[in-house]
């Protein structure tokens, strides 16, 4: 086999995105990059910048909602395209006369990445979809007429399989972690063995538009890339993909994977070498998780460096010593995970298993150092009463951190909730979730969507305004046009204060 060969094998990725959500996705980059390790030719079609690209833009949504403060990207190139996305697609792939399409799309943007593949169809060039939503739905991905292959699980290596084999017109059809049509039969391999995160290539960006590297974090934009410190997560939360992933490979290894520090560092002065990196985003489902040992050495030898960074975590996993450490080590912003503030519907439904008195010790230790905090919350969840979102609301107000986000619950397949809501007739299993998570989707008895909609634009105003204002805050619940102008009035008094 010549590898020098392989150049002549021209990949299509394409990265089906929501418009203007900015943050380097490392999934498709990492398959981008083992490919081109490789010495195949590799290009990109990616969705971000397109007004008319699937979903809400949820960055509008926040600002909105008073979440974030509102940033021009146009300063640093970064526009958004009105141009239509499918037209753009068929001229790229006319150009490029690519021998392999590769989606990668979750649950919210599939039916946009459906949309491009089925413009091309025609064309008879082989595809293959991979990402969340391919991962717990094959049966229903792989019955599109559009699609050819699936990948069930990590991409990488069945990726690169796919593109040797078929540039030597060989069987595809008994790859591992690949569905495979075939006639009017779908081949259904196996699964292979997780992948050892230290071996795979450090992921490179180069296939991105340039300007796709700026990322606005607390109203700046930076040079901000991220940096995977471990795949998966040792909690449970019944909203999230983790532990479905975890108990679907169980049989092929232990999906929790955390990179070696040396591993991690490769890629930090790589990233300051070659992008000239001003900010890291830690990908860590709990960052803090990591041993103690791990941490440490990683504090010791990031010193140096005093690059500004920002991660999540979950408020048990925070402590003094920690903290004194990262804020010695340069980290900018901690988003500490709260979701719901009713400690029993969050232990019960959620499987969050902390105090609200962990929460408010977490937050009053970060808020004693430097560190920004943001802390992430939910609402819509299946059963929630307005009551339970008051009292997230409530322990909100108890502390003033950075910032106050606020998401709205999505049933997203594969996850626990997702089989609850369905089991209680709150969502129709045949839908797709198409929203951001700043539309209500769930039909259940104890919120209706508007009210989740009003409650989601005052979240803020509710947590950070005078209760003498709550009466007021209250009608600006209502989307109507009185209710719209009381938002906007409040609003204004907000931004002041």
């Amino acid at each position: 086999m010549r590898e020098s060969k392989f150049s002549d094998f021209r990949v299509l990725l394409v990265y089906a995105n929501t418009p203007m959500e900015p943050l380097m996705p490392l999934g498709i980059a990492s398959i981008a990059t083992v490919l081109q390790q490789n010495g195949f030719t590799v290009k990109l079609f990616d969705t971000t910048f397109y007004k008319a690209a699937a979903g809400s833009n949820s960055q509008s949504a926040r600002a909105y909602s008073l979440q974030v403060n509102p940033v021009d990207y146009s300063e640093v190139g970064l526009k958004s395209i009105d141009g239509d996305p499918v037209r753009d697609f068929v001229t790229m792939v006319h150009d490029f006369r690519p021998h392999l399409i590769g989606l990668s799309c979750v649950e919210l943007t599939y039916l946009q990445g459906l949309e491009l593949l089925k413009s091309v169809k025609h064309l008879k060039i082989p595809n293959i979809v991979g990402g969340c939503f391919a991962t717990f739905s094959p049966d229903e991905v792989i019955s599109n007429d559009f699609i050819d292959m699936v990948c069930v699980g990590e991409g990488e290596k069945a990726t690169v399989e796919v593109a040797k084999r078929m540039f030597l017109n060989d069987e595809t059809a008994d790859i591992p972690n690949l569905w495979v049509k075939r006639d009017r039969t779908v081949i259904k391999c196996g699964d292979t063995d997780l992948l050892d995160v230290n071996l795979l290539a450090v992921p490179k960006f180069d296939i991105f538009a340039p300007e796709r590297i700026f990322r606005a974090m607390a109203g700046k934009i930076y040079r901000m890339l991220p940096i995977e410190f471990s795949r998966g997560c040792p909690y449970k939360c019944t909203y999230c993909s983790a532990p479905v992933y975890a108990k679907k490979f169980r049989d092929t290894g232990k999906w929790l994977r955390f990179k070696s520090i040396d591993r991690i560092f490769n890629e930090i002065d790589f990233y300051v070498k070659e992008y000239n990196a001003e900010y890291f985003y830690f990908i860590s489902e709990t960052f803090l998780a990591m041993s103690k040992t791990h941490k440490q050495e990683f504090y010791k030898r990031y010193e140096k460096y005093k690059i500004p960074f920002w991660f999540n975590t979950r408020p048990e996993t925070v402590n003094a010593e920690d903290i004194s450490c990262l804020e010695d080590v340069g980290c900018h912003r901690i988003s500490v995970g709260i979701e719901s503030g009713n400690e029993e519907f969050r232990r019960r439904m959620l499987k969050r298993n902390y105090s609200n008195d962990d929460v408010l010790r977490a937050v009053d230790t970060v808020l004693k150092s430097k560190i920004q905090l943001s802390v992430n919350n939910m609402i819509g969840f299946p059963d929630e009463t307005r009551d339970m979102i008051f009292d997230t609301i409530d322990l909100n107000r108890k502390f003033k951190a950075n910032s106050h986000s606020v998401s709205i619950f999505q049933p997203f397949r594969g996850t626990e909730l997702y089989d609850y809501c369905v089991s209680k007739g709150y969502w129709d299993p045949e839908k797709l979730c198409t929203e951001s998570f700043a539309v209500p989707v769930l039909e259940m008895p104890t919120l209706t969507k508007e009210e989740v909609s009003g409650l989601y634009r005052t979240f803020n105003l509710y947590i950070k305004m005078d209760k003498a204002f709550w009466p007021a805050i209250k009608k600006a619940e209502k989307l109507d046009k009185a209710g719209d102008e009381i938002f906007s009035n409040l609003a204004q008094k907000y931004l002041t204060v």
